[in-house]
């Protein structure tokens, strides 16, 4: 069964926490129905691909062929049965499509356009009239500053390490501390806060029995979830569709053959430090273990992407409750974006950590670090969190965020209100983006002939265009009209320039 996305928030106001979604709110029975296009979908493809042209961040190697380009299968606005986060009936509907692979430049480019992931399910919400508003959030990692909260914290941490401070651990992956030649305070202070006392590895997006027994009693205690299966744990929070990448270093320059040793030994301290933060140097989905004593006791699921971490999920053993792992986990992933930035990618800067949704108070703590930016909807531009919030509190069902767009009133108060268009899945919202001419309708077409979107013979004659049967000229004007609305949709919900260079199926 398709279970709904999961998304990750918090309580008390920690992300420990999730609001989850029935099994059969996508409306497919099987995982069959859902991959019928024919295409296969693998998690962590076995072989790395390799790619012929060049990436839009321009970090990944030169040499991913184009087997590796991205291919996902359109479901068409989705009604999801039951609200997770405010258990509304019926109120709420999402775009969307099951990504058979991903590249990491393609998925970064789309939670830039407010998507997120849930396994291989991709979901943007329609905001048109949901009973939530579903805001993306990140924090720029670089600038962020610890907060007294999270000082205690880290107080607390300590208290735990010089209690284990007498036994032997072995630390591995990215829990070295700067040297005095490049110390982080941040990084020094959340990673020497439990260096003694907890093993962090970052490990692959794979399954363990060990893994799912901590997922199982967090799901069955935290969520009351009295069914939690491996199967559900292997499609949500192991499975991915993004293709590992090789993170390609920029070269440095040498200045002259003088300094070619010195040169060689600081690229080689370079290369120790890279793999000390992410040994296999690779863009992709990981696992994020916590181990106390060698016992595992947290996993954050995270997305190295090529310019942030993408928090997807936390579930931790809950006999660990009082360490307040979901906060701490936050800021490991904070420093583990810093540590990316400064020995692995320049390029990599921010945190992303899913959803804002202003009705759901588990997830409201996100708005904690600072500074942070959401995305307006509209013209995808990122709006400082100050605004975003004033304006909230002014719209609290939904608002746009940009100064530029405030004269179009995308505003909803009350549950009755109803936006003129729905932001990033329609016509309007295409015509509202930046530099768009909105009276060009020749052009709009020759952007939509530019898609090219495959559709099975099935599903063609299903609507009657290959069956030998009478049809009106009214009829082939409404399927031809529906299949203009659906690809415009499509163009509107992933943007044109990846539109173009997706392979989509429908």
């Amino acid at each position: 069964m398709w279970a709904a996305p999961y998304e990750r928030n918090g309580s008390d106001p920690t992300r420990d926490d999730m609001a989850r979604y029935s099994d059969t709110e996508c409306g497919f029975e099987s995982d069959s129905d859902c991959n019928s296009d024919g295409y296969s979908s693998s998690s962590n493809d076995s072989s790395r691909s390799s790619s012929n042209g060049s990436s839009s961040s321009g970090l990944l190697d030169n040499s991913v062929n184009q087997s590796a380009k991205s291919r996902i299968h359109m479901y068409g606005i989705i009604r999801r049965t039951k609200c997770g986060y405010c258990s509304a009936e019926g109120n709420s509907q999402y775009l969307g499509a099951r990504a058979h692979r991903l590249t990491c430049d393609d998925y970064q480019a789309l939670i830039d356009r407010g998507w997120r992931r849930s396994g291989n399910l991709l979901y943007l919400t329609d905001h048109k009239k949901a009973c939530c508003a579903y805001y993306t959030i990140r924090t720029s990692a670089l600038e962020a500053k610890l907060s007294s909260s999270d000082k205690k914290l880290l107080r607390k941490w300590r208290k735990i390490q010089r209690s284990e401070e007498t036994q032997q651990h072995t630390t591995v992956g990215n829990t070295t501390t700067s040297t005095d030649s490049d110390k982080d305070d941040l990084v020094d202070s959340v990673l020497s806060s439990a260096s003694g006392a907890v093993d962090m590895r970052i490990e692959s997006a794979s399954f363990s029995e060990e893994k799912y027994k901590v997922f199982e009693r967090y799901q069955r205690e935290i969520h009351n979830d009295k069914k939690p299966t491996r199967h559900g744990f292997r499609d949500f929070l192991c499975s991915s569709p993004l293709i590992p990448q090789r993170i390609s270093t920029p070269a440095s320059t040498k200045e002259s053959k003088a300094s070619t040793q010195v040169q060689v030994q600081q690229e080689q301290k370079q290369l120790q430090q890279q793999q000390q933060v992410l040994p296999n140097n690779d863009f992709g989905s990981y696992h994020q273990c916590y181990y106390i004593k060698n016992r595992l006791v947290a996993v954050g699921v995270i997305d190295i992407l090529p310019k942030c971490v993408s928090s997807v999920y936390l579930f931790y053993d809950t006999e660990f409750s009082y360490l307040s792992l979901g906060s701490y986990s936050s800021l490991r992933e904070i420093a583990l974006v810093r540590q990316l930035h400064r020995y692995v990618h320049p390029d990599i800067n921010y945190y992303y950590m899913g959803y804002y949704i202003p009705s759901c108070s588990k997830m409201t703590y996100k708005a904690r670090w600072r500074p942070s930016d959401m995305l307006d909807l509209v013209t995808m531009h990122w709006i400082p969190i100050e605004r975003c919030l004033e304006r909230i509190r002014q719209h609290p069902l939904f608002t746009s965020f940009d100064p530029a767009i405030d004269s179009l009133n995308l505003v909803r108060d009350c549950t009755d209100d109803e936006l003129q268009f729905s932001p990033v899945l329609s016509l309007e919202s295409i015509k509202c983006a930046p530099g768009w001419d909105s009276s060009d309708e020749e052009e709009l077409h020759r952007l939509l002939g530019s898609v090219v979107i495959w559709v099975r013979s099935g599903a063609v004659q299903s609507i009657g265009i290959y069956q030998r049967v009478p049809i009106t000229l009214a009829q082939l004007t409404q399927i031809g009209q529906a299949l203009s609305n659906f690809a415009f949709q499509i163009v509107a919900g992933l943007g044109n320039d990846l539109a173009k260079r997706m392979i989509i199926s429908a």
